[in-house]
């Protein structure tokens, strides 16, 4: 299927970024009885009110508020440890990534992560040579939606063929095509063409869209299209509402005059009428009653957009509810995350296996995303965990539960202080358990004179 959203995807870009058409007024619609001057004028007073991307964050700021729990072993732990913290080349980690792709995926509807590999190296290289220079690993980055030409998919929904633009090497201003199928791929630039093969028997790209879809549209429809267009209806308002302030607001001084077409009617002068009129001057002002109905209108709409985000979390959206009807908007708040949380956590599971067979190095590899995102106190977390303790599961069980306190207490802790920590606590059960057994056989020795080895069962 070829990507015929090019336009919208360029609108919600700049919607979410403040750019493009909000920047130069394109976006304003001009009213049947203006003239082009007064156009011009309105386009560059214009300024927006972005609610487009509040929203979107709201949807994956929480979910990336921590670090998510990864694990990995096996032979490929190592060279995993170095993509996860370098993904493309740029020192991009592999959180970043996937906060990346999650923004893209909300605002769009779908993103797409490409796993590729630098040309020229042997697939079958050894597990040490992988290990020597992170060159010789895959790196992985998010396409931009916009520039997807064409995903073709199988009966079940898997990628045949992937046709993407991405810029030429040396001149960003011209695009090259670069295709991707199960079996190789093929790069058509200014240059001419290029292709290579490999034994993937996949396509390296990983899909994560916003919520369940179709399974045979590549290109679902984005679930803030209605808070896009609501946001468009709101920067024309506050527009009209500009013009109205700029050439209505203040008042007109009328006065008697002998000559009044000699005088140009605006808010810095006067307005003339004839003498014989018998009218004393006098301030006049147009009705506020145009400004008042757009303002109202343009409150009401930031109340819809944040009723259609179902986000409770956005200064500017709170208004007196009741008790229950706060819980209720935080319980589906908390669904919506915990849905695209478990998306996001099976997009990173699907790139870790695209790793292995990059590689052909075996990995295990586990991650789990926050799927609870009520708002909770550290001093009840604590005391939750102190009682899971209490419960004597075993050193796996309190490992993960040392694992929720730290995300919970030192939200702000990068991956490699995290580890650490972690590793530093497996050790720290490991010595505690020495030092019981240590204990032990020395109070076995101490407490009878004489007494038997440990190892050795006293005669009767």
């Amino acid at each position: 299927m070829r990507n015929d959203n090019h336009s919208l995807y360029r609108m919600l870009e700049d919607g979410y970024f403040g750019i493009g058409g909000f920047i130069d007024g394109e976006y304003l619609t001009k009213h049947p009885r203006e003239s082009d001057e007064k156009y011009a004028m309105r386009r560059h007073l214009s300024y927006y009110l972005n609610y487009l991307a509040p929203c979107v964050n709201a949807h994956v700021s929480p979910i990336f508020k921590t670090l998510a729990q990864r694990d990995w072993k096996g032979p490929g732990a190592s060279i995993w440890e170095a993509f996860s913290k370098d993904t493309d080349f740029l020192g991009t980690q592999i959180q970043a990534l996937m906060k990346k792709a999650a923004v893209s995926a909300k605002l769009n509807g779908i993103s797409y992560i490409v796993m590729d590999r630098a040309e020229g190296l042997d697939e079958d290289m050894r597990v040490s040579d992988l290990e020597e220079n992170r060159r010789n690993l895959p790196y992985a980055y998010v396409v931009d939606i916009n520039a997807v030409e064409e995903v073709t998919l199988d009966p079940f929904g898997r990628i045949l063929k992937f046709v993407f633009l991405e810029p030429e090497a040396g001149n960003e201003h011209v695009f090259a095509k670069r295709t991707m199928t199960a079996d190789g791929w093929e790069y058509i630039s200014s240059k001419g063409r290029k292709s290579g093969t490999w034994n993937l028997g996949c396509v390296p790209v990983i899909p994560l869209a916003a919520k369940a879809h179709k399974t045979h549209n590549p290109f679902p429809p984005s679930e803030f299209l209605s808070i896009l267009k609501t946001n468009v209806a709101i920067y024309n308002m506050t527009s009209w509402l500009s013009d109205i302030l700029v050439n209505q607001t203040f008042s007109i001084l009328t006065f008697p005059s002998a000559e009044p077409e000699n005088i140009d009617i605006g808010t810095d002068n006067a307005l003339a009428y004839p003498p014989e009129s018998s009218h004393e001057p006098s301030l006049i002002a147009p009705p506020d009653g145009p400004a008042t109905i757009l303002a109202n209108q343009v409150a009401l709409l930031q109340q819809e957009i944040y009723r259609m985000a179902v986000v409770v979390n956005v200064t500017g959206s709170s208004k007196l509810q009741s008790g229950m009807a706060k819980a209720w908007d935080y319980e589906a708040t908390n669904q919506i995350l915990s849905d695209f949380a478990d998306q996001v956590e099976a997009a990173e599971m699907k790139l870790a296996k695209l790793f292995e067979r990059w590689t052909g190095v075996a990995l295990e590899y586990t991650v789990n995303y926050p799927n609870d995102f009520k708002i909770s106190e550290v001093e009840q977390e604590l005391l939750n965990a102190e009682t899971a303790k209490g419960l004597s599961f075993g050193d796996d069980f309190n490992v993960e539960v040392f694992k929720r306190v730290l995300t919970a207490y030192l939200p702000e802790l990068t991956a490699d202080s995290f580890d650490k920590l972690v590793e530093s606590y497996r050790q720290q059960q490991a010595e505690e358990k020495l030092d019981i057994i240590h204990e032990g056989m020395n109070n076995g020795e101490e407490g009878s004179e004489g007494a038997a080895p440990y190892n050795q069962t006293p005669r009767e």
